[in-house]
């Protein structure tokens, strides 16, 4: 005994149906999803930042050796290095980009002939009373700013909370 077997596909016109309502979901969730993920980049590039002086801290300490945290507002960079005279044969240079859309912002008379401001981190892990005391992270687009600020106890950095309270980094 056959049997017949039924296979039942999309037709042409439930197909365009389908895809047409899928247009109009992702037309109007871009908007809000793009918004999302900017306020996202502004957030991590804080979080790598301040996960970036815990490094030097500890980098500090375990080696005891003098760490530099450079930052070049100009150029949109900032890094890692031990005081001139000390190499690290096992590491590779660290120095991170900001992304696209992001400025970073620091008091100009702190900066050196290089146009960069620094955070020195001693061997014992406390922070250099000449280090920069406070930045700020940028949204181009919308203004919108992330400030990170030396602790009263010079021991690190934190996330100074905004008059919105939503930065919770």
């Amino acid at each position: 005994m056959k049997r017949s077997r039924h296979v039942r596909g999309l037709t042409l016109v439930e197909l365009i149906v389908v895809m047409a309502m899928l247009a109009t979901v992702m037309a109007i969730s871009t908007p809000v999803l793009s918004r999302f993920f900017k306020g996202r980049t502004l957030e991590e590039e804080a979080r790598r930042f301040l996960a970036l002086t815990r490094y030097a801290r500890s980098e500090a300490i375990s080696r005891s050796v003098l760490m530099e945290l450079w930052i070049n507002p100009e150029l949109g960079v900032y890094g890692l290095s031990p005081q001139s005279g000390y190499v690290f044969d096992d590491r590779k240079p660290i120095e991170f980009r900001l992304a696209d859309g992001l400025s970073l912002e620091v008091d100009r008379k702190i900066l050196d002939e290089r146009g960069e401001a620094k955070i020195w981190f001693w061997p014992d892990g406390s922070i250099d009373a000449e280090s920069l005391v406070e930045l700020r992270i940028q949204q181009d687009d919308d203004g919108e700013i992330i400030e990170i600020v030396q602790a009263d106890f010079g021991m690190g950095y934190f996330v100074r909370d905004t008059e919105e309270g939503k930065l919770d980094v």
